[in-house]
């Protein structure tokens, strides 16, 4: 379907929802009477072929509401009556929608604050000149830390210059 033809289409259903309703409700009635006439033409006494037609069509509300869950725009429509149906739920407790919207509220202040802290911990790159010639000291011998004469060693093995671009002691 072209994209013209389906932002029309949106936009009717979604400002014209009466009128398209309305429409609806035609087009199914027409559609049941044209079966009900085919089945009568068939030899079918009339009540037996309006029975017949209601139990093949499958009743007349569920054909509409699979026409209502095709319709682009069924889900802007269908979320617009979930948030009605919210703000009247909230409006009719107003103690548990004060609590919801503190919890949620501390729930993204916290993400927001651990997030914060990781990034600056470790997503972000070193504030340095030349972070990726950067080096991580490991102790030898499977000890957590460097000791201070291992450190020693370190800085007077070093073959970096004071004097170099970079270097800050």
């Amino acid at each position: 379907m072209p994209l013209l033809v389906k932002a029309r289409s949106f936009l009717r259903n979604l400002f014209l929802s009466r009128r398209v309703e309305v429409g609806l409700d035609q087009e199914v009635h027409s559609h049941l009477e044209m079966l009900i006439a085919e089945n009568i033409r068939k030899g079918m006494p009339p009540h037996e072929a309006q029975r017949a037609t209601r139990i093949e069509l499958g009743g007349v509300e569920q054909v509409k509401e699979q026409v209502r869950d095709s319709r682009t725009g069924a889900f802007l429509d269908s979320l617009l009556q979930d948030l009605r149906f919210t703000q009247r739920q909230l409006r009719r407790s107003p103690g548990f929608a004060l609590t919801a919207v503190l919890i949620l509220a501390l729930g993204i202040a916290a993400n927001v604050i651990v997030f914060g802290v990781l990034q600056a911990l470790v997503l972000r790159q070193l504030d340095v000149p030349h972070a990726d010639r950067m080096m991580t000291l490991q102790p030898k011998y499977g000890a957590p830390f460097l000791s201070y004469p291992e450190m020693r060693d370190v800085r007077d093995d070093n073959t970096a210059h004071p004097n170099d671009k970079g270097f800050s002691p």
